[in-house]
């Protein structure tokens, strides 16, 4: 039997506290672009098949997350890394920096003595450090410390004839944040339809607000979603583009999130809380620092959490496959 292939991928997955990463390395990028996003924008206009052969269906689902690990571009960091999803990409994402970091350890692309590793990223919002904790050779958890995360601004849109308060805040990505009790709804898996129609709502009735303030930005200021459940400690569901939901606590929710508890008054400048996802997984934030610009709290936020390696594959493009860059029903 002859296997025909134009194009062979070889892919390292994992869960982050229940969120997947679909993992690649891509070394064909032209030297000494400047940042990041320099980065990516080549990245997007040279090889985004490859985000929707990874990710799209058949070889992956409306929910599929990516990164893709690249040389990098300041001097100390070990990788520029970007974060595809099946409808575009996001400035920075936790859950997936975590899964990175733990499939680097676990499979000996980065050394390491003692009982942690310390990983450098350059990645569009900013460089991110990625602490491994090691037991016995094996990655047992990952700390993230995040950008500068900051609330935003207090607005309210209208849903179903019904004036409901958002909170804008940021935390490597933006994210409009309202509690469920507005919506009556409780942050379940049985109301996953429900939230994922809120969720669009809100991202589209925020965006308006962030793209206004940050008119010069170079930032994504597409906002993700986030519904709180003030009947549970911290619990949250994200959404985002594409009808799509974390199943993990969110690494850069739970930093925007960490920024409007201070802002509030709920959280202490040198505290901590626990953020759980819809399935009851778990993120820990610390802040490790703060400041004031004026008058408003900036934060960084340090997440931790347990990503595990789940497979590793070849994905192989056939030339004669009609579908071989991917596709979505939704």
């Amino acid at each position: 039997m002859s296997l025909k292939s134009e194009l062979t991928l070889d892919v390292i997955d994992t869960h982050t506290e229940g969120e997947p990463t679909r993992i690649i390395f891509w070394n064909d990028i032209p030297k000494n672009l400047p940042d990041a996003l320099s980065v990516r924008n080549y990245f997007i206009q040279h090889y985004d098949y490859i985000r929707t052969t990874l990710l799209q269906e058949p070889r992956g689902h409306k929910d599929q997350f990516g990164a893709v690990l690249l040389p990098p571009v300041n001097p100390g960091s070990n990788y520029t890394v970007i974060y595809p999803t099946t409808d575009s990409y996001l400035d920075m994402c936790g859950h997936a920096t975590i899964g990175v970091s733990t499939a680097l350890v676990a499979l000996g692309y980065v050394e390491y003595e003692g009982s942690e590793k310390v990983i450098t990223y350059d990645t569009v919002a900013g460089t991110v450090k990625a602490r491994v904790r090691v037991e016995n050779g094996e990655p047992v958890s990952v700390s993230i410390v995040d950008v500068k995360s900051y609330f935003v601004k207090k607005i309210s849109i209208d849903i179903e004839g019904k004036s409901i308060p958002v909170n804008i805040s940021y935390g490597g990505n933006f994210y409009a944040i309202v509690e469920s009790d507005s919506l009556g709804i409780g942050v379940e898996p049985a109301n996953i339809g429900k939230l994922l129609e809120y969720g669009k709502i809100i991202r589209e009735k925020s965006k308006q607000t962030i793209r206004e303030m940050y008119r010069d930005s170079k930032k994504n200021l597409e906002p993700l979603a986030m519904i709180t459940d003030s009947r549970h400690d911290y619990r949250a569901v994200v959404t985002f583009a594409g009808n799509s939901f974390d199943r993990s606590p969110c690494g850069t929710g739970t930093a925007a999130r960490a920024a409007l508890l201070v802002h509030d008054g709920k959280l202490d400048v040198n505290g901590q809380y626990t953020n759980e996802s819809i399935i009851g997984s778990r993120f820990t934030c610390r802040i490790i620092s703060s400041e004031k610009v004026n008058g408003n709290i900036i934060i960084v936020p340090e997440i931790t959490g347990r990503a595990w390696i789940t497979q590793l594959c070849k994905i192989i493009v056939n030339p004669e496959d009609p579908l071989k860059h991917g596709f979505l029903v939704q």
